[in-house]
């Protein structure tokens, strides 16, 4: 769903609807939204006193349904936008109760390589429905609707499937405050100085890939890409770099330290940054799809885990609260940022600033994991 929504929402706001800037950054903000609202929906959720297994099931229900909402606006921009942005700020609070599963049921030595399998399976469909996509959308661009039909099934489908797996009652916060565990930034400075990190590291990301559609669309450019090429680029490759590259992640984040492992994952995201936005043929762009591919194998299985290694145990929902309205901060205003700074410099100059600040978070994950020793 992650890739459907950035990459063809994207496309049919950019070229169907030809669509404002804010409207093109509310696309890959919508996820980040969600993040930044974990907080309050991890206070509440609760008190429904409910399995977490049903209550990602009722989340992915209420997706499918808003999915299918914005599959309806054929003729308004915002009932496309304002249902599919409500949908997938739905699946992005999934994660911290995803990880309350994925700590009840797998041990600690185990839990990077079945998490992997299981985020291998999720995105094998990918490169499928890209091609299908891409191709559908070449054809004719009015006929967007299905793909988001198509999305929304798959929802329904995920909340069904996950309704019956074994999981605990997620429990209250014994604190009347939903923001409470923000604390945990400056409580646990190990974690805080993390969390720095990953704010660097994100910004750098999230504010260069909103902008891959608008380098291969754009009349500024010279790739003018078709919808088919698009697909390929931001959906096929990288989606079958992930089916294939996803496990050997999870193995590496089992077996080696973790802060060697992020350097690694940061390094080739740097370099997928610099190679696509540089290049100026759309083979180059396909080459750098493959390190963005890469980089986002590595990239899921550590954001999704990192928390297992520094938090408590029984405190996991926790701290992937904290990280996950971390990266909703940075996720909304990256995007935003990224388009305005299209006004004042060029594509290349922003991709640069962006390659540094995840050159910037590789460095400093030498000092975090001396202070992690002591």
């Amino acid at each position: 769903m992650d890739s459907g929504w950035r990459i063809f929402a994207l496309l049919v706001v950019t070229r169907y609807f030809d669509g404002t800037s804010f409207a093109k950054a509310l696309v890959p903000a919508a996820f980040t939204i969600g993040l930044l609202s974990t907080p309050i929906a991890l206070f509440y959720l609760p008190r429904l006193r409910l399995q977490t297994s049903k209550l990602c099931s009722i989340n992915y229900m209420i997706s499918g349904i808003l999915f299918w909402v914005a599959s309806l606006g054929v003729d308004s921009l915002w009932l496309f936008l304002g249902a599919g942005t409500a949908a997938a700020a739905l699946l992005a609070q999934q994660m911290p109760l995803l990880i309350h599963i994925y700590s009840t049921n797998y041990t600690s030595g185990l839990r990077g390589k079945r998490v992997a399998y299981a985020i291998s399976v999720s995105i094998a469909i990918a490169p499928v429905f890209g091609w299908f996509g891409g191709q559908l959308l070449e054809e004719d661009l009015s006929r967007f609707p299905i793909l988001f039909q198509i999305m929304a099934a798959a929802c329904i489908f995920s909340g069904i499937c996950i309704y019956k797996v074994p999981s605990e009652i997620l429990q209250r916060s014994p604190s009347g405050n939903p923001l409470t565990h923000l604390s945990l930034a400056w409580k646990d400075k190990v974690f805080g100085c993390m969390l720095g990190m990953w704010m660097i590291l994100g910004f750098g990301n999230l504010s260069t890939m909103p902008l891959q559609i608008e380098y291969m669309t754009s009349d500024e450019y010279s790739i003018h890409a078709t919808n088919t090429q698009i697909a390929i680029a931001g959906i096929v490759i990288p989606s079958t770099v992930r089916i294939f590259a996803t496990s050997i992640w999870g193995h590496l984040f089992d077996a080696f330290n973790f802060f060697l492992v992020r350097a690694l994952t940061s390094a080739i995201q740097l370099a997928a940054i610099l190679i696509f936005f540089f290049s100026d043929t759309i083979v180059g762009i396909y080459i750098g799809s493959v390190g963005y591919g890469l980089a986002m194998a590595g990239g899921n299985v550590n954001w999704s885990l990192w928390v297992t290694k520094f938090a408590p145990p029984g405190q996991e929902s926790d701290y992937m609260t904290v990280h996950s309205f971390m990266t909703g901060v940075r996720g909304l205003v990256a995007p935003f940022i990224g388009f305005y700074m299209l006004n004042l410099i060029s594509i290349q100059s922003w991709a640069t600033i962006g390659s540094l600040l995840v050159a910037l978070s590789i460095v400093l994950l030498f000092p975090i994991s001396r202070l992690a020793r002591r």
